[in-house]
């Protein structure tokens, strides 16, 4: 069994008179505990202890609601990434979109970033038609035609059925403790709609309460100002009001640099113990 840490985070009192802190694949830093369940577990009851407010938890999706483990985010940034740039953008082969692709993503740990900024520094070949700006596109990429691509082609069944324990736990938050549920992604919108109703969870998550990489270029996470454009969407719920729960130290990073409190996850084979206090790096490759 994979390791869990749990760092206790307060939120407001739910409706039973207790509270609930997130519990996780990984949260750190105090207690170790073996997880009990293949998916992220989120009840520890707190009783009788004085809770500060929280009125928003902002969930990352790749990695972070499905485990790593499943082999879909190897899907979708490899042979799903890939073929849409062979196919779409006229890449010779696999390998010279693998090339590129990866040397952007490096960068900014979101394919639609990536893809934008290599067009704008001349790394697409030629197309196979010129670009028809009178059609309204004056570029061969935008983040909404990957999107769509990736919502047709991606084999989403490697997700697995959605997880019960998940779901009950998203209920809870959202019935129980009347919190506001939003999704931020780094991964572009239609996509992401589709692998949120892959897991059963796209009615937690109101349209305007679901933000994309569409939605915040030419920025994405882990960039301040990405953060800073979904806060303020928010109708002006504070930093320290909201809970950021991300599978990337980046990203962590910056949205507790903002005032946030965070929860990292890490899927199995992720956790890397370090001698240092933030409990080791939970990688950056989740989003699309």
């Amino acid at each position: 069994q994979s390791i869990t840490r749990i760092e206790s985070l307060p939120m407001r009192q739910c409706k039973s008179g207790i509270s609930s802190i997130i519990t996780t694949r990984l949260v750190y830093p105090h207690s170790i505990v073996k997880e009990q369940h293949n998916a992220f577990v989120f009840k520890r009851i707190i009783k009788k202890k004085k809770m500060s407010r929280i009125r928003t938890i902002i969930f990352d999706v790749d990695d972070t609601l499905y485990d790593v483990g499943t082999g879909f985010t190897a899907h979708r940034n490899g042979e799903g990434a890939q073929r849409f740039m062979v196919e779409e953008l006229n890449f010779p082969s696999l390998e010279a979109a693998k090339l590129v692709r990866d040397e952007y993503f490096e960068r900014y740990h979101s394919t639609s970033k990536a893809l934008a900024v290599a067009e704008d520094e001349g790394r697409f070949p030629e197309p196979k038609t010129p670009l028809l700006p009178e059609q309204g596109r004056e570029r061969r990429f935008y983040a909404s035609d990957l999107s769509n691509y990736w919502a047709a082609h991606l084999d989403f069944t490697i997700l697995g059925k959605p997880d019960p324990d998940l779901i009950q736990m998203f209920e809870s938050l959202q019935n129980d403790c009347g919190l506001q549920l939003v999704a931020f992604s780094n991964g572009p919108r239609t996509y992401v709609k589709r692998a949120l109703k892959e897991m059963a969870l796209d009615k937690y998550f109101a349209e305007d309460r679901l933000f994309a990489v569409d939605d915040v270029l030419p920025h994405c996470k882990p960039e301040p100002e990405a953060f800073e454009l979904i806060l303020k969407s928010l109708n002006g719920v504070k930093p320290e009001e909201c809970i950021m729960v991300e599978d990337s130290m980046k990203n962590t990073r910056a949205a507790k640099a903002l005032g946030l409190k965070t929860v990292l996850i890490a899927g199995r084979g992720r956790l890397r113990p370090t001698s240092g206090g933030d409990g080791g790096d939970g990688g950056d490759g989740g989003d699309g």
